[in-house]
């Protein structure tokens, strides 16, 4: 039935299967196109669509992570009416598009255009096309809410001119500029000091610019000034009258009796200011609480916020659930509860969620004295909803004003705080809510268990819906109609994306990345093995066409330590954007790659062992395949992996090359490292908490500060441990990326030691490398090292000729 539905859904796009002809190259990689968000508009009539184009047909390549939406495209499909998906926006070739909001009653549909450094919103009138420019300049929606909709006529909005510091819309550009303008500046000799203060001179850090809350008249253009503030995040209250907002305060200052510096710790206070729509006055419900990111909630009467809070500014105190009025009220509900710091993304981040069910605020927390968090009905004497469940995994994946879906390990439940929780869906049901803006909720999720497909409400709704092929990614649902948009990607990396409805055969919508069609890629082959623990483990192994066990072929590891992948890695599937260590590239040029699991505790140092763990993996790999080399050994990692290749190098000489991009290489310094941006944006950009927390408490693992606990730094940093590296060194490197000038130390290291090794530092780049060129060379100097390494090219059906 699974290949029946799939095969139906490839007739219904006009395509047939491909014979694979050529490797993927290079210009291949540089051309990939991708997927944004797809939503459908509240009244279930339009569906839109981010198409990203070819990655290196960008105008630029200077907004870092931002890139992707400088070659975006947006498509609209009239449900109703029917026909093909069409262009939203005329395109213009040195623009990208994107869209947020849709209007309450789903005519109208925010834009913005990406053009120049500026991302200006517009609002288009879906059954006419036509377009409303604001002037406005807006954040991308990436953590927080930026624009919304106060009603079908109005647009609340935090205008963010392009000279304003961003972390976002100015990443890369704007440290450029700023430092460019800096020098400029000192050669004419003028003042370019730049002062950062810690403690009693924490003030003399620049503040956080205030930026223009305005409402824009879809109607008639006109831009009505509201508010001014260091505005960071919205939520309108459902009546449309009040914006609660989250402005950017002071610096926080590390407490350094913790013993651990704590993730997920903001640089500045968050402070909560009410405007009034209508006015525009803002008040401050409680001037001394911060507060935390997306756990906050209106009643539905619009007269009460409920949010995540604490009312003192001390480092690492516990957030609870605050109630604040219009009326400048601020209560402490339920002091003995406190919010979940649970590890989250290898840190300790703080885990709320409030939603209003029945009437009465009902959130996610833990007895100050426990260590579990249950769903808690606050108001009066807290009652805990699921204290009968299994631990509830997180957050809640739906909320309705008289009910939540709550995941538990062994089920999914409707808790609504009336009678026990009930028991709605199984684990092994997939439930989906499509593609969600940023800071909503969604009420209604797909379930796909086995055969069977349903809408699944908060408010206890179970309604059919179009039956799905579990191989299908769900990427947008229509709750009343049961509709849903959904993608398949084939061996080739071809995304197809089709709307299913009930009674209709699927109906295309866009397909990417057609061009891949003719490209022979490589198939992850899980091979099984045991771990340092003891542990069953599957790593997962790639071959070039044309493999014969009479080969003695090269071996590339492509690590992540700490990961597990018990299926293969998403990221080195065919047509995965992935410029720092492509596997697909790699086998083209004729090498077997390997990415091993190497899973860690928290709690476990990574160095000793490494390098065994990895040959775990490869002994297996190389006891099920044959024809792969026992002394051709390469390690490439990025980031993390980076580090992992370095120090793994140091513990083997049965590694005979180590390339490393944007490896973390000394732990000390990566402890109390900055950005460049800190000294052009430190408005913004100066964040002395993060990497403390990353290397005492995250990822690094060190578990203490580097004067408590040196010699634990020095063994787990390949910095110090250059002496024992026996394999030529490849180090790529972008000057705006953290830990630049730790590489340069590590470069120097290896000198000194008298090693093999090259440092190639892209300039302009962050941590992974966009501009094509740089990519380009890349990997034209990651082959020819290898290469040379091995004693000449690899040997695959047509792959391309060897790089000079």
């Amino acid at each position: 039935m699974r290949t029946f539905a799939a095969l139906a859904l490839a007739c219904a796009m006009g395509v047939s299967p491909a014979r694979a002809e050529r490797p993927f190259t290079v210009e291949d990689l540089l051309s990939l196109e991708d997927l944004g968000r797809v939503a459908f508009s509240p009244d279930e009539r339009w569906l839109v669509l981010e198409r990203q184009g070819p990655f290196k047909d960008a105008p630029n390549f200077d907004h870092e992570f931002l890139h992707p939406q400088t070659v975006m495209r947006l498509l609209v499909m009239d449900l109703k009416s029917g026909g093909p998906a069409r262009l939203l926006l005329g395109a213009d070739p040195r623009a990208g598009d994107a869209f947020g909001a849709f209007s309450p009653d789903g005519s109208r549909v925010l834009v913005f255009r990406l053009k120049d450094h500026q991302r200006e919103l517009g609002v288009v009138t879906l059954a006419t096309g036509a377009v409303r420019w604001s002037g406005l300049t807006v954040e991308p929606e990436v953590w927080t809410a930026t624009a919304r909709w106060r009603n079908d006529r109005e647009v609340i909005v935090i205008d963010k001119p392009p000279q304003v510091a961003s972390m976002l819309l100015g990443a890369g550009w704007q440290t450029q500029a700023r430092l460019s303008a800096a020098w400029a500046d000192h050669g004419r000799g003028l003042y370019t000091g730049v002062v950062l203060g810690s403690g009693r001179y924490r003030d003399l850090t620049p503040a956080p610019p205030a930026l223009d809350l305005v409402a824009f008249d879809v109607e008639s253009g006109a831009v009505r000034p509201l508010a001014k503030g260091a505005f960071a995040d919205m939520l309108l209250s459902p009546n449309g009258a009040t914006a609660a907002m989250i402005e950017d305060a002071g610096l926080v200052q590390i407490d350094a009796k913790v013993p651990r510096a704590l993730g997920g710790q903001p640089p500045r206070w968050r402070r909560l200011s009410l405007v009034d729509l209508a006015t525009g006055k803002k008040t401050a419900p409680c001037p001394r609480c911060d507060l935390l990111h997306h756990a906050w909630a209106w009643s539905s009467d619009s007269k009460t916020l409920v949010a995540g809070a604490r009312d003192e500014e001390r480092y690492g105190a516990p957030f609870g659930y605050w109630r604040f009025s219009l009326e400048g009220a601020a209560e402490w509900l339920a002091p003995d509860l406190v919010i979940d710091e649970p590890t989250r993304d290898l840190q300790v981040r703080a885990l709320g969620q409030v939603a209003w069910v029945g009437g009465r605020p009902v959130a996610l927390a833990r007895p100050r004295s426990g260590i579990r968090a249950d769903w808690w009905r606050l108001g009066g004497a807290p009652a805990n909803l699921t204290a009968d469940l299994d631990k509830p995994l997180g957050r809640a994946v739906a909320v309705a004003p008289d009910g939540l879906l709550v995941r538990t390990v062994a089920d999914v439940f409707r808790v609504t705080g009336k009678g026990k929780p009930t028991l709605v869906a199984s684990p092994r049901a997939r439930l989906s809510p499509g593609q969600v803006l940023v800071g909503t909720e969604p009420s209604t999720v797909f379930e796909a268990d086995g055969a069977r497909s349903r809408r699944l409400g908060a408010n206890g709704a179970s309604l059919p819906a179009v039956a799905v092929d579990p191989a299908l990614d769900i990427l947008a649902l229509a709750p009343r109609s049961g509709a849903v948009v959904a993608s398949s990607k084939d061996l080739h990396g071809v995304t197809r994306v089709s709307l299913l409805r009930s009674g209709s055969a699927p109906t295309p919508v866009t397909a990417i990345n057609q061009p891949l069609d003719n490209i022979a890629f490589a198939q992850a082959i899980p091979v099984a093995h045991t771990g340092l623990h003891g542990e069953a483990l599957t790593s997962w192994l790639y071959l070039p066409r044309g493999h014969k066990p009479t080969n003695d072929r090269a071996l590339v590891i492509v690590p992540y330590p700490g990961a597990r992948y018990d299926a293969a890695p998403v990221i080195y599937k065919p047509g995965s954007l992935n410029f720092e260590t492509s596997v697909q590239l790699m086998v083209a040029r004729g090498y077997a790659v390997l990415a091993p699991s190497l899973p860690m505790a928290m709690d476990e140092v990574p160095a000793p062992r490494l390098a065994e763990a990895m040959l775990l993996a490869v002994d297996a790999a190389r006891r099920q395949q044959a024809g792969l080399s026992a002394a051709k050994l390469a390690i490439w990692g990025n980031s993390y992996g980076g580090y992992g290749a370095l120090l793994a190098g140091s513990q083997s000489t049965r590694f005979k090359a180590l390339i490393a991009s944007a490896p973390i290489t000394d732990l000390v310094a990566m402890h109390d490292t900055q950005r460049l941006n800190t000294l052009a944006i430190p408005e913004i950009a100066l964040n002395v908490g993060g990497f403390n927390s990353y290397t005492e408490a995250g990822q690094g693992r060190m578990g203490a500060k580097p004067q408590d606990a040196p010699g634990r730094y020095i063994a787990n940093s390949p910095r110090y441990q250059v002496e024992k590296i026996s394999a030529p060194v490849l180090m790529f490197f972008g000057d705006l990326d953290f830990g630049i000038f730790p590489a340069q130390s590590m470069f120097t290291a290896l000198f000194r030691e008298g090693k093999d090794a090259q440092l190639v530092v892209y300039r302009g780049e962050q941590h992974v490398p966009i501009n094509p060129e740089n990519v380009r060379d890349l990997y034209r100097r990651a082959f020819a090292f290898l290469e040379d390494a091995f004693g000449g090219p690899e040997t695959v059906a047509g792959a391309p000729p060897s790089a000079p």
